[in-house]
């Protein structure tokens, strides 16, 4: 457990957590998220809409894999969360999904959940710590650069209708 400015615990997630990071997922990601991108682009695709794949896919993430999951807490209530991979063998560590509440956006939450991860990887003795950002996510990119974060590349997804 971590304490930050502005009263934030950092610590890992228990099992209780799930709903508070459903909440979050369901209010932080918006246009942040290639599902959403390719909805607004195409219409309904899925079954469920962007969102829910996205909730979906944070709750398949969160159950699988507990241990690589931490939550940001202000006076007892969950307003952000993180997850992150790691790779041993080649010494790299990535950060995968970065989300706080928007109503609490703008404290360096994000920020201090990606010190915890990064404290992480130097504990593991990871060499290399990676994250991927879209490209019109300007507050997530903000965040990584200004953690030392340095652009490798840019990748750009197509899509078409058939």
């Amino acid at each position: 457990m971590k304490k930050s400015g502005y009263g934030i615990l950092i610590r890992k997630m228990e099992k209780e957590d799930l709903d508070a990071i459903l909440f979050v997922t369901r209010r932080a990601w918006g246009r942040y998220t290639l599902y959403q991108l390719l909805e607004e682009k195409h219409g309904h695709i899925w079954k469920k809409s962007a969102q829910e794949r996205k909730v979906s896919d944070i709750k398949n993430f969160c159950e699988m894999r507990l241990g690589k999951v931490i939550v940001a807490e202000i006076s007892g209530k969950v307003v952000g969360y993180a997850t992150y991979g790691v790779n041993r063998a080649d010494g790299i560590g990535e950060v995968l999904n970065n989300a706080v509440d928007p109503e609490y956006q703008g404290r360096g939450i994000g920020t201090a959940m990606n010190e915890w991860i990064i404290n992480r990887f130097n504990v593991l003795k990871l060499r290399i710590a990676r994250v991927s950002t879209l490209e019109h996510d300007k507050p997530a990119q903000r965040v990584y650069e200004k953690q030392g974060f340095k652009e490798l590349t840019r990748t750009i997804h197509y899509s078409m209708e058939l």
